[in-house]
Order: C-alpha cells, then structure tokens, then sequence
C-alpha cells in the first residue's frame, strides 16, 4: 500500500511544508510516487510540494485519481473528485513500488488505472463539519442522495429510501453507461462503507451489487468490502469498480499488513 499517507486538517488538504516533511521522513532515496485525490486544493499544494522537490534535486512523479463518475457531462470532467477508487490504485502501485519498480513504469501503470477506475457514492445522512452545526448536505430522514463526495460534495439526485437492490441497480446502470463494459470482462469490485453502515447491511449491498453485475455477463474474481475510506459523521456507502488488465489482479491480491485491508480473499 502507501509508505505514507499525508493529512491536514478535517477536510482541508495538508500544507506543502508538511508534504515535503513527511516525505523526507519516509525516505532518503530522494524519490517518490504521490497519489494525490483530485480536489483543486489537493491538486495545487502537493503541486507546489513536488516542485520544490523537483527543484532541490529529487525525482518526483504523480498520478491525479479522478474515479467519481456522478459527472456526466465531457465539459465537466476536470471536476470528477478522487474517490474510494483511490484505494485500488494505491494496493497496485504499491506492490509494483516494493517490487523495485522504477518511477516511470509507476506513472506508466497509473495512468492505466485511471481510466479504468470508477466509482460513485450515496449517503445516507449528512456529514456534520467539525465544531459547526451545519449539515453539509441537507438530507432528510428518509432521503439517499446518489453521487456525493468524501467532504459531504453535492451529488446528483436525491431520492427517498429505496430498497437496497434499487440503490445496486442505479449503481450499476451508471457504471455500464460509462464504462460500456462487454460480457466475459474482468473486474474488481470494491464496496466502501462510508460510515455507519452496519456489516449486514455492507454485505446485503455487496451481494446484491454482485448480482447485478454477474446479470451484466462480467467476471468479478476480486471482491472487497469494508471501511476503505470514511466521511466526518456521514452515513453513506460507494461502490468501485477496476476493469482489469495485465496483472492487475495478481497485484490486488498481495498481502498487506495495511489494518483496514484485510487479506482473505
């Protein structure tokens, strides 16, 4: 997985100081790979941290993940947010890293993955910011709201609560629209749970995600459920689909002693 992950404060992306001094912490090789979430904050300061870099003579490469796909419109695309899919994209650039491989074959191979990495979320609640009282997304009791961000971001509809098959069928409808899958592919899928969902319920949405899929005619020889990436106080759940190449799969599959990636398969 990652050597190191950088954090600011609650939704707000790390300084470029603080960038630069973790990644002088983590290594003395004076390269790194940074996998950086693409929001404009994210984007700008670890920017700004890779010039620096670059400029006191360190080899730096990066890959922007943009896999939310709730954008439809070509227009709008340099908006799409880095969401769970992130997490696909660091086990596989992470094992080709401790394999030995060189920068440029990580650049090579992520930007393999980002067109190939997809996801959306829904929420079921709001994310409530820290020591304020606005709700991010005013939801209702009874309200979903399918394409939300990992800050509590505006999605695209909100709806009132649907059985969970409903909610797999609306997932997976905008998947195929955007990938334009053919039968027989491989994928893997990665089910999130944003927060305070309960295990039955992460695995009845799996399943009936799986379901839906295998009906589509696709492979899934790689499935992961679990807390992957959280909101603030949110309650939601995202789904992440990788349609898989090369040996993309043999990578997912490496052990990792990271606490929230548990290695049964």
């Amino acid at each position: 997985m990652l050597t190191a992950s950088i954090t600011g404060k609650l939704f707000e992306p790390p300084m470029p100081e603080e960038i630069i001094k973790v990644a002088k912490a983590v290594t003395k090789k004076k390269r790194a790979f940074f996998i950086i979430k693409n929001f404009e904050k994210d984007v700008r300061v670890f920017k700004q941290a890779i010039e620096y870099l670059r400029n006191i003579g360190w080899s730096i490469e990066y890959g922007i993940v943009n896999d939310d796909i709730s954008v439809d419109a070509s227009s709008l695309r340099k908006y799409r947010r880095g969401l769970a899919g992130t997490i696909l994209i660091e086990k596989i650039i992470g094992t080709l890293a401790k394999k030995g491989k060189s920068l440029v074959d990580l650049k090579m191979v992520c930007e393999q993955l980002l067109p190939e990495t997809k996801t959306i979320g829904l929420a079921f609640s709001d994310s409530v910011l820290y020591k304020q009282s606005c709700h991010t997304l005013s939801l209702g009791k009874d309200d979903i709201y399918y394409g939300i961000g990992i800050h509590g971001e505006a999605g695209y509809r909100k709806e009132h609560w649907q059985k969970s098959e409903l909610m797999a069928r609306e997932i997976v409808n905008k998947m195929r629209l955007n990938f334009r899958w053919q039968k027989k592919e491989n994928v893997a899928l990665l089910v999130n749970n944003i927060g305070k969902i309960s295990p039955m319920e992460e695995l009845t949405f799996t399943a009936d995600i799986t379901e839906l899929l295998e009906l589509e005619g696709l492979k899934i020889p790689f499935i992961k459920t679990g807390s992957f990436m959280t909101s603030h106080d949110m309650s939601g759940i995202s789904v992440s689909i990788l349609r898989l190449q090369d040996k993309w799969l043999e990578y997912l599959k490496q052990p990792s002693t990271c606490y929230a990636w548990p290695n049964s398969i």
